[in-house]
């Protein structure tokens, strides 16, 4: 007997699957005060963290994204080994796609901060904020920002180190600025951005003036600290300067990098653990993130891996140790009262450079708009090297030849097209050049002469490069919006203050990836029911099928007893029978093409036996099939014309013969029988 499927293993493994790809989306982690809360329950949230960065590729200096790859799921098992619940990655690729590995870090109740800066950066010693720098890094946040398991982005690393390089700190607050209006006027939540120094910076100053200032929006939003001095012989001291430089600074601080090592070649020890997660220093700091979790050059690992292979290192059964102690001292949002507020002034002194007045907010707009204005401009295949190599020709590392191209982060002056691209302001450069000598242009091979279709009917256009004035040394305060800025293809957004589109909601990256899965677990699910439906109803017609074959064996039995008595013959039983007939029921399906008859293997009941059949004349072959055809059929005979009461079909070859299934052959080979219509019984 045929089974049809069962479909209960079947809806179990679409619900199994069904589990484990959709995310169960995790609770925002916000941001109160100088702490961090989870957004739903309101418990405070603390930093157990490990920096999750493969080590660069020694052939190829070059970066491994951590989030682009399944190796993450390698690594989770031992992350929340360590009972981790954040991990930091200095480099992801925006053009990957991170969905698998970030919503498995979710599931595992693990967030992320993310590194912007890469090979783009702002550089200490020469601070540019500008739109190459903007759209490589807003391109990173697009990658990740619609998981909620993102906890922040780091808009610099260690960048002002001294007095020295201090005016950096100004070009790293605009950028602050931009992003932080960049994301709340694309997505649904704010996200944090925060910047990390080192403990080896001055402290109060440089952490001081990430806070500082009347525009709370040009603020960092939380404060990393990397640490590698807190060993055993000095934590106490360490920290007491920690507490006493960070008690009242109005955003979260934690460690953004720690773990010292007592000497070159030992097991570090962890021991900083209990004083960063202890009274009362949670009260101040809101934990940290362990150095590192891949193994590398220094040792620093905390495991080693090969493939899909994972083994802990000394240091990984240490700091667990020491990790799993920590009862830190909590609090609600609820039962928090923020104390702690923002400088509404910036200090500076002759350790600290940096002005409060900061580099020009980027805009795609102006830029376009001063691009449209110039007859001479750089040729538009131009690679970096080449466009920084030209550039720096003209205009060299001040602002003496190029000012409307220039930033001062120390004095506070800026060019109005400082924030555009390298390849705008070689343009703007190559068309000075050009106002000098007419011949420049054309004999210089970065450059080309454009078709300009600036005019000054372009009102709001007109008033930007009004306000930069001819030599570009103005302030823009009127941001023109794409439409209005002629040939401006430019798609992403600004900073919400000078932002006059319509705000769009977006769907988290995690609510995208669950309708995506859901659809497709849908689709599954259907095309596996209508597989199991086939199926099923294969096997009930194989059931009917043997059933309607007994019945129609057991209705031409009684026919054929009939027609048998009728003609003298008597086909009671086998025994009786001049033919040898086999168990089974007959089913006969007409061909449309020429109304051949074919009989299934369990049809040969009704056949001749082959010995039998060898011996027989060909008269006694004859009558036989005459007793086959004569008795009437329960089971109707589907002729290709419908129209017609009578249908001659050519006779079952024997088995003797070839199997040549031609309708010529057939009736060359076998004579016509006539099929009698079954007739309608009126009794």
């Amino acid at each position: 007997m045929v089974m049809a499927p069962r479909a209960g293993p079947l809806l179990a493994w679409v619900v199994i699957l069904f589990v484990a790809l959709v995310a169960a989306d995790v609770d925002p982690v916000v941001i109160k005060g100088s702490h961090f809360f989870y957004k739903t329950n309101g418990s405070e949230f603390f930093i157990r963290g490990v920096t999750y960065q493969p080590p660069a590729n020694s052939s190829s200096d070059t970066q491994t994204d951590p989030l682009a790859t399944l190796n993450c799921m390698r690594d989770i098992a031992f992350l929340t080994e360590l009972t981790t619940n954040v991990v930091r990655v200095s480099y992801i690729d925006p053009t990957q796609d991170h969905t698998a590995c970030m919503t498995a870090l979710q599931n595992a109740g693990i967030y992320v901060f993310v590194d912007l800066p890469t090979n783009l950066t702002i550089n200490s010693t020469n601070p540019e904020w500008n739109l190459d720098i903007y759209n490589s890094w807003t391109g990173r946040i697009d990658a990740v920002a619609g998981f909620n398991n993102v906890l922040g982005f780091f808009a610099g690393n260690s960048i002002v180190t001294d007095s020295g390089n201090s005016p950096a700190a100004a070009f790293v607050k605009a950028a602050v600025r931009d992003l932080k209006s960049y994301i709340n006027s694309k997505y649904s939540r704010d996200i944090p951005v925060g910047y990390e120094l080192n403990a080896a910076d001055n402290y109060d100053i440089v952490s001081s003036y990430m806070t500082c200032g009347s525009n709370t929006s040009a603020a960092i939003d939380f404060l990393g600290i990397s640490d590698f001095n807190l060993c055993s012989n000095n934590t106490s001291q360490s920290f007491d300067l920690i507490s006493e430089e960070y008690a009242t600074y109005p955003v979260p601080v934690f460690f953004a990098d720690y773990g010292c090592r007592d000497a070159a070649g030992s097991v570090r020890a962890f021991d900083e653990v209990q004083y960063i997660y202890g009274n009362p220093f949670t009260n101040i700091v809101s934990g940290g993130i362990v150095f590192e979790y891949f193994q590398d050059a220094n040792d620093d690992g905390l495991v080693q891996t090969a493939g899909t292979q994972v083994t802990p290192l000394a240091d990984f059964t240490s700091y667990s140790s020491q990790i799993a102690k920590i009862t830190p001292s909590s609090t609600f949002a609820s039962n928090y009262v923020v104390s702690n507020t923002f400088t509404p002034s910036c200090s500076t002194g002759a350790s600290f450079l940096a002005s409060p007045t900061l580099p020009p907010v980027v805009n795609q707009n102006v830029c376009s708009c001063m691009l449209s204005s110039l007859t001479c401009i750089a040729k538009p295949d131009l690679s970096a090297s080449t466009l920084a190599s030209a550039y720096s020709t003209i205009c060299g590392s001040t602002s003496e030849n190029c000012p409307a191209l220039h930033g001062n982060g120390g004095n506070g002056t800026y060019g109005a097209y400082s924030m555009c691209s390298l390849s705008e302001r070689l343009s703007w450069a190559l068309n000075e050049l050009y106002t000098f000598d007419s011949e420049g242009c054309s004999s210089d091979v970065n450059a080309e002469i454009q078709d300009t279709y600036y005019s000054s009917n372009d009102s709001a256009c007109a008033e930007a490069l009004e306000e930069a004035g001819e030599y570009g040394t103005g302030t823009v305060t009127s941001f023109p919006t794409a439409t209005d800025s002629p040939g401006s293809a430019a798609t992403s957004y600004y900073p919400t203050d000078f932002y006059t589109g319509d705000e769009v909601d977006y769907l988290s990256q995690g609510a995208i990836a669950g309708i995506t899965i859901g659809a497709i677990i849908v689709v599954a699910a259907t095309v596996l029911a209508i597989l199991w439906f086939c199926c099923w109803r294969r096997g009930a017609r194989r059931s009917c099928n043997g059933c309607c074959a007994s019945r129609r064996g057991l209705s031409r039995g009684r026919g054929m007893d009939v027609r048998a008595h009728d003609k003298g013959v008597e086909f009671g039983n086998e025994e009786s029978s001049p033919v040898g007939h086999h168990d089974g029921g007959a089913s006969i399906i007409s061909d449309d093409s020429g109304g051949m008859v074919e009989l299934q293997p369990w049809d040969e009941r009704y056949l001749p036996s082959r010995n039998q059949g060898e011996g027989q004349s060909e008269g006694s072959q004859g009558a036989q099939q005459e007793q086959l055809t004569a008795p009437k059929m329960v089971s109707p005979v589907f002729a290709p014309n419908p129209m017609s009461s009578m249908k001659e079909l050519p006779a079952f070859r024997t088995h003797d013969q070839p199997e040549d299934k031609s309708l010529g052959s057939m009736k060359l080979l076998s004579p016509v029988v006539k099929v009698v219509p079954v007739q309608p019984n009126t009794n």
